[in-house]
This record gives structure tokens, sequence and C-alpha cells, in this order.
């Protein structure tokens, strides 16, 4: 009865009413269903990860050993349709400043972007903490200063992100990829060429060691004036 109905549909039936019918398996519906991250503006690195983007009120860790390889580039899209969206953007200590002609044309909303400098480390972690669980924030940027934060402190951060249902980027060096970090993704940047190369090295309820190369654009901060 069911496949009668189906192969004879009333032409005058609304297609909206047709879908509707749970009889009627939609397939781009079941795929919408698993993405449960926030979309990274990158359908192949969208693909490598278990939530289909990056995890919500988490850590995301992002190691590199040289700065200025376009590593803005990769997180700009999510940071962008956050203060579209009307939620505030925090970079706290940023080494470089941000070049706001880039930032704009990228699409980001300069009145939704905080920029904070602490004093010290401890000043850092206690402005990254507050932030990420005020549940202000949508989005959370923070560089490792010269002094490798403990592991208890990383903790916090990522229970603060998740109190606050925020997203936290952590720029790391390199060396730290070895040490263990409570971080729920972990991304290895490199150069190569005109694209970025990332490595994952993990992410919880997911398979790690893929590879995938993202364009880059390393033109987003005034490298003549570093900050720190």
């Amino acid at each position: 009865m069911q496949n009668n109905q189906l192969s004879e549909p009333s032409e005058k039936q609304p297609l909206q009413q047709l879908l509707s019918r749970p009889d009627i398996w939609q397939l781009a519906s079941q795929q919408r269903q698993l993405r449960t991250g926030i979309s990274t503006g990158y359908r192949g690195l969208d693909a490598l990860l278990s939530n289909r983007g990056w995890p919500r009120g988490a850590t995301s860790e992002l190691l590199l050993d040289k700065g200025g390889i376009g590593e803005i580039s990769l997180i700009l899209p999510t940071l962008a349709e956050m203060t579209r969206q009307n939620r505030m953007v925090v970079l706290i200590a940023p080494p470089h400043i941000p070049y706001a002609p880039a930032l704009v044309q990228a699409g980001v909303r300069l009145e939704k972007l905080l920029i904070l400098h602490p004093r010290g480390q401890r000043d850092q972690l206690w402005a990254a903490e507050q932030s990420l669980q005020s549940g202000a924030c949508g989005a959370l940027v923070s560089w490792q200063g010269k002094e490798n934060p403990a592991d208890k402190d990383l903790r916090r951060l990522q229970i603060a992100a998740r109190e606050g249902d925020c997203l936290h980027f952590h720029f790391r060096p390199g060396s730290c990829a070895s040490a263990p970090s409570p971080a729920s993704l972990r991304l290895q940047l490199r150069s190569d060429g005109e694209q970025l190369a990332i490595q994952l090295l993990k992410q919880l309820n997911g398979r790690s060691g893929q590879r995938v190369h993202l364009p880059r654009s390393p033109n987003l901060t005034r490298r003549d004036q570093p900050l720190h």
C-alpha cells in the first residue's frame, strides 16, 4: 500500500507535506544530524573531525613551531561567524597586532572583537578562565607565553570552556605535542608552500593521524611590531 502511494503521488500534494511523511527517508537530513560541532569553514577539515566541526564548549589546541604561517586563517571563518551571530570573540595576549582591514575583509565585526594583554601568565590564565565561563563569549583565542602552563591550569580552562559553552582555541609551541593535554582536540600546524598542513594529533571520540592541506593567508598580523 505504501509503495503504491509513493509511486503515484498526487501532483497537487505540496512538497513539504510529502517530505514530512514518516515513510520518507531523507539522506540530507540524516547527514545534517551528524554535525554536532561548529563548522571550521573548511569541508576537508570538517570531514575529518568526529563532530564535523570544532568541538563545542571545549579547548582545541593548535600547535606550531613558528607563528605567521597562516594559523589565524584556520580559525578566521569561525571567528567571523561568531561575530556575525552577535557573540564576542576575545583574543588574549596575541603575539602580533591583528591587521584590522584583513579581519574586516574576512567578515569579522570588529566591534565584537576584544583584545586583552594581561600582565604575566597568572593574569592571562585568570582572564581566560573568567572569559570562558562567563557565557558572554562565542570564542576565545589564547597564546601560550614563555612559561608552560601546568596540567591543572589547562584542565581548568577546558572546564571553563564547557561551563560557558565557549570555543577555546589555544596556540602552543609544537614541542608541546609530545606532552599529554586535556584538550578535546589537538592539531599540528606546519607551512607547506602556499598551504597550511594540518595533522590531527588527538580528538575525542574520533580517529587521529589524518592530514589535510588548506589554503592560508599569512597577512593577518602586523609582524613588524611584535608585542612579546
